[in-house]
């Protein structure tokens, strides 16, 4: 017995996990992603040897924030997947259902992304000025000396060794839990119980992930600069995080639409429900950035306005104006457009868009801390530098965002596309499918 929908294809009702595997497409993106990977990290690893080498501050200074860009764009997929991954057990809802073991997927580079952060915690110095590499300014000497109980090596890599214990802990759990709903359970009370025990768990881990990503970024970002400080900042990397992933995931939901499985899975229902959910966080996002933009600028406090001055003067001014249109006005103009949220390659265009200036906004976020790279200097000092992008900045997130990719494809290609004995499963093989 089978039901068949409008793109023709027919489905059987009972799915098995066999059934719903990851087609071939995955495992050649994996290895496609692998190839890239290893190209850019090659080139990566010559940088690094030459900036050694060379064994001067601003060699390895250039490489080292290239490679925070880089991390932090990887550590957003990440987290970020955990995150989507408890809301929608949380909330429930057929929309997480088709891109639930994709967000699993992400998660499972856990791992990777706390062997990524080692390259970080051995070269503090050559990023943060209160790790003792930099010469601080009156005002750092100053803020250095108030916040020294927190900001010092000791405790920076004590908090991040519990950012990543906690999060792999809360992880760890869904993974483990996750292989039940490929396997009936024994009643609908049975079901219940598993449905109760995972929004449990996404509810706590919501709130650890709320508080500890906000930590994180201030610890990893923020503190770049120790004077200035923002209170939005926390929420800024949590709803960034939040869109970064959402578009990777569709990026990848639409190409699996292209072969069976997922082609008569996908209903123009759940496209469309994930493409509302891109809209919102984009707007979140826009919002947030926007309310720390005013404050700070309205208020024109010496602590807080020269980090928009170093990313607005000495060419920065574009990259801000470029952000401003492709991480808002542009994505947020085409995705209220109905038709397109339901239009696989429109939509998949959309939010390979904000992916890139994802990367942007974090380089716009991290490279300008730097003196030579900022726009504006304070008053009887000259400007050291401006925007001036070199091979590294590019070179070196290509090589570890290519790296997360293709271990990514390989997760996913160790199980099933959705979670077959899920209690909605049955409601997304309904007739409207179609995503193309």
């Amino acid at each position: 017995m089978s039901v068949t929908h409008d793109n023709h294809a027919a489905l059987p009702v009972h799915v098995t996990p066999e059934y719903v595997a990851a087609p071939w497409w995955a495992d050649h993106m994996r290895k496609r992603w692998s190839l890239v990977a290893g190209i850019a990290a090659a080139i990566a690893v010559v940088g690094a040897v030459l900036a050694l080498q060379a064994g001067t501050y601003v060699a390895i200074n250039h490489f080292m924030r290239a490679y925070l860009v880089g991390f932090m764009f990887c550590l957003g997929l990440t987290t970020g997947s955990m995150a989507l991954l408890m809301l929608q057990h949380v909330t429930g809802g057929k929309w997480g259902l088709v891109i639930r073991r994709q967000l699993e997927a992400g998660t499972r580079n856990w791992w990777l992304a706390a062997l990524m952060f080692v390259p970080i915690a051995l070269g503090l110095k050559y990023l943060y000025p209160w790790a003792g590499g930099m010469e601080l300014s009156f005002h750092g000497e100053h803020a250095f000396h108030v916040r020294h109980e927190y900001l010092n090596p000791t405790m920076f890599i004590g908090r991040a060794i519990l950012y990543f214990l906690g999060w792999g802990a809360f992880i760890y759990f869904f993974l483990k839990w996750s292989p039940l709903q490929d396997v009936p359970q024994a009643s609908p009370e049975a079901a219940n119980r598993l449905r109760l025990r995972f929004m449990r768990l996404g509810g706590g881990g919501l709130v650890f992930y709320a508080i500890t990503i906000s930590l994180a970024a201030i610890d990893w970002v923020m503190s770049l600069d120790p004077v200035w400080y923002s209170t939005i900042w926390g929420m800024l990397y949590m709803a960034g995080q939040a869109l970064h992933t959402m578009a990777f995931m569709l990026v990848v939901l639409i190409g699996l639409a292209r072969y069976e499985p997922m082609k008569s899975l996908l209903r123009k229902t759940e496209l469309h429900d994930n493409g509302k959910l891109l809209l919102a966080f984009v707007m979140l996002y826009m919002y947030l950035s926007f309310s720390q933009f005013i404050i700070i600028w309205s208020g024109n406090l010496t602590e807080e306005i020269p980090w928009y001055l170093a990313r607005i003067r000495g060419g920065w001014r574009p990259v801000m104006v470029g952000l401003f249109l492709f991480h808002f006005v542009v994505p947020f103009l085409l995705l209220l457009n109905r038709n397109l949220k339901k239009h696989g390659p429109r939509l998949a265009a959309v939010a390979i868009l904000i992916i890139f200036v994802r990367y942007v906004d974090l380089y716009w976020h991290i490279v300008p801390n730097f003196r030579d790279a900022a726009g504006w200097a304070p008053p009887g000092e000259a400007v050291a530098g401006g925007f001036s992008p070199n091979l590294w900045d590019l070179i070196v997130p290509a090589a570890m965002a290519a790296t997360w990719i293709a271990l990514f494809f390989y997760n996913l290609t160790k199980r099933p596309l959705i979670p077959v004995y899920h209690p909605l499963v049955p409601e997304i093989l309904e007739p409207s499918h179609g995503a193309h």
